[in-house]
């Protein structure tokens, strides 16, 4: 539903930020029209442990999720650089396999080009390409055949080995389901414990109304911009902050000269 929105592109996401932080100031200017401000008062004591506790769960359930969203971010942009690193290293020793170098460099250009031009765009949604993954194993089955000759050409098909095994755990990692976004059951953990961390505000008041109304903005936007963060670095290959294609790109642009 999230991605249906576009929430992951900034000027939508910032214009919903500004809403929510609109609707809850106007949800408190609602509530100090029915409620006199010394019922509030009474509330002080109470509620302010109340909101501490919830505060304080809330806060560390909201960091985790953050930083597990950060984390994924940031180890689809290790996969992708490796599966990058290991598709050049194949390239480069076929030249040492005269049997198969052109059936090598040949496969490893198609792949390259099919996951840049069909498979990346695909990322977006969640899908994958079928070519790709069957250019890859053809890949894979064609290096498994070269028979070395020499003792330097049985060295050397050792590392091609483990580079084309590497890149093909590095081409699961990136298609993993889980790295197409936060598990609903996050999201629905996360936005009513934002409901009730907002909620318990609305028990609090003071002299100056601006002054409350300020406060009341600024916790909401500071949850608002730290959920926002889950939804951007939660989707690695969606949106506006989103894993670069470029280490695939320098390769296709390296095997194309």
């Amino acid at each position: 539903m999230l991605e249906r929105l576009e929430l992951d592109h900034y000027p939508v996401g910032i214009t919903v930020i500004i809403l929510v932080i609109g609707v809850v100031l106007l949800c408190q200017a609602v509530i100090r029209r029915f409620i006199s401000q010394e019922t509030l008062k009474k509330a002080h004591e109470v509620g302010g442990y109340y909101l501490s506790l919830v505060g304080t769960i809330y806060g560390i359930l909201l960091g985790l999720v953050v930083f597990d969203a950060m984390s994924k971010f940031q180890a689809a942009e290790k996969t992708i650089n490796n599966e990058a690193k290991c598709l050049l290293a194949v390239y480069s020793l076929a030249d040492q396999f005269p049997s198969a170098q052109g059936p090598v460099k040949s496969l490893v250009r198609e792949y390259v080009k099919t996951v840049v031009s069909v498979e990346w765009p695909l990322l977006k949604r969640g899908e994958t390409s079928a070519k790709a993954h069957e250019v890859l194993l053809s890949l894979l089955h064609t290096i498994r055949t070269i028979d070395p000759k020499t003792q330097n050409q049985q060295s050397l098909y050792s590392t091609m080995l483990t580079e084309i095994n590497a890149c093909w755990e590095s081409r699961l990692d990136r298609n993993k389901v889980s790295n197409f976004g936060v598990p609903a059951a996050e999201w629905v953990a996360l936005l009513i414990g934002a409901s009730i961390v907002i909620a318990f505000t609305f028990f609090f008041t003071t002299e100056s109304h601006g002054i409350h109304l300020a406060m009341r903005g600024m916790v909401t936007l500071l949850i608002a911009m730290s959920l926002y963060l889950v939804l951007l670095f939660g989707a690695p290959f969606s949106g506006d902050l989103r894993v670069s294609d470029r280490p695939l790109r320098f390769v296709q642009e390296v095997i194309t000269r």
